[in-house]
């Protein structure tokens, strides 16, 4: 699996002005991803309630707590998994 870059997991008091606005903007986005991407009839119960819990971690602290590495590959997972076409998805789940 390739590395990628995560958010800065500084404390968010020990940030510059920059990184903070960036990670402010950043967490605005997954925010709105993530709440669109809720209810879809794809997502496993975990999937859905998980998505629902970083939505409000997201939506309680404003960025101050940005997902953990473990967290992000999680939401990768099920990103990836939305970003299938749904005829695809049916036809991997009538393989297996």
């Amino acid at each position: 699996m390739e590395e990628r870059a995560y958010l800065p997991t500084t404390h968010w008091r020990e940030l510059t002005p920059i990184e903070l606005a960036i990670r402010l903007e950043a967490t605005d986005d997954l925010l709105h991803l993530l709440q669109w991407n809720r209810g879809d009839p794809r997502l496993t119960a975990w999937e859905e309630a998980f998505l629902t819990g970083i939505v409000r971690t997201l939506q309680k602290y404003r960025g101050k707590v940005p997902p953990s590495p473990k967290q992000w590959n999680k939401i990768r997972l099920i990103l990836e998994k939305l970003d299938v076409e749904p005829a695809e998805t049916e036809q991997v789940m009538e393989e297996a």
